[in-house]
């Protein structure tokens, strides 16, 4: 009967034997971006090899095989690698050394983390995407239906001839220009996020100048019919008007300072980080006023055109309380694309050359 120690002495060198015999193939692992990844794992795998049977070492390969068809390139098969090396040192005698597997544990994490914060990135922005499209179509669905809502019941538009047709102007523009144009205006940085800063600034700029000049007509509009009208109507008499009123000069005093800071040349860069926050949040301020603003036009114009007929349920003033939903759902969609951090544009390598302190 062999004693403990031939024992020691046989397992020993199946050990050897492996090792000697394994050798080559780690040294043509080690070219593989594989094995530069694991780095410690050649070393462990030997010691499965030598100490488990072989199908169970096959297995493990097989499994990294078709992962990545190189070895080891997986967490999973990390893990299964640093497990069967485990069982197999608990099987080893006392005078057996033992093998670390701290390496190959060390390996997990990194790969684990980088991993889900991948798809997290790539959910965040497949989220981000289908919430753009519903956003763009509510912006649509409000201007179809805010120009159904002036065409159908109240007459459609016309000129200063007609105060009354010419006022239908005004909730027609606004839409357009204080709520569809500046929310967009917004999430432009956003939506187009490979687009080059730059061109993304002067997008910004340029359609917030689109929306300040179809906010301005329609203000002619709606002073004109209250002037021309036969008796004239007084101006700035409503909650309506003054927070309307407020919305324009907050996105005007926006839109100066926004050109000035970061358009024109003249701003410290320490001036241009500082009043980047500001920015954001007058901006943002004043798109939830306009919203605010709009809501109580909408009923304003109901009760004055529609009453007696509001409280009964009349088509123009359902039709009107829809558009109202529509304003709302519309507003609420831009504030969340553009404050939820997951959805933030990552800077591109070219933006580098812009110095304007903060990335949106």
């Amino acid at each position: 009967m062999p004693s403990e120690n031939d024992k020691d002495i046989e397992i020993g060198n199946k050990v050897e034997n492996v090792v000697v015999a394994s050798s080559d193939n780690v040294e043509s692992a080690s070219d593989t971006p594989a094995a530069a990844t694991v780095g410690a794992a050649p070393t462990a795998i030997v010691v499965v090899a030598a100490a488990k049977p072989a199908t169970e070492d096959s297995a493990v390969h097989a499994d990294a095989t078709t992962t990545n068809g190189n070895t080891v390139t997986t967490p999973a098969t990390v893990q299964k690698e640093v497990t069967a090396t485990a069982a197999a040192q608990e099987q080893l005698p006392p005078s057996q050394p033992k093998l670390e597997t701290g390496g190959l544990q060390a390996n997990i994490e990194p790969m684990q983390q980088s991993n889900a914060g991948k798809m997290d990135e790539d959910a965040a922005l497949t989220n981000f995407k289908v919430l753009y499209v519903v956003t763009q179509l509510c912006g649509l669905t409000m201007i179809i239906l805010v120009s159904c809502w002036v065409g159908i019941h109240f007459g459609g538009v016309g000129g200063t001839a007609n105060p009354r047709l010419e006022f239908n102007w005004h909730p027609l523009f606004m839409t357009i220009g204080l709520l569809f144009l500046y929310g967009n205006s917004i999430l432009v940085y956003r939506g187009f996020r490979n687009v080059r800063k730059k061109t993304l600034k002067w997008t910004h700029a340029g359609i917030h100048l689109t929306a300040f000049v179809l906010t301005v007509i329609a203000l002619i509009t709606v002073f004109d019919s209250h002037n021309l009208a036969n008796p004239p109507v007084p101006n700035m008499y409503s909650l309506h008007s003054w927070l309307g009123m407020g919305a324009v000069i907050v996105f005007g005093l926006q839109y100066v300072a926004g050109f000035t800071a970061y358009l024109a040349p003249g701003w410290r860069q320490a001036l241009k980080v500082a009043y980047m926050p500001l920015h954001i949040y007058f901006g943002l301020f004043g798109f939830v006023l306009a919203i605010a603003s709009a809501l109580m036009g909408i009923t304003e114009k109901a009760y004055s055109l529609c009453d007696p007929d509001y409280s009964s349920f009349s088509s123009a003033g359902v039709m009107g309380n829809c558009l109202g939903l529509v304003y709302v759902i519309f507003g609420a969609l831009v504030v969340y694309l553009v404050t939820e951090g997951s959805y933030k544009r990552k800077p591109l390598p070219e933006d580098a050359v812009l110095l304007t302190g903060a990335n949106e």
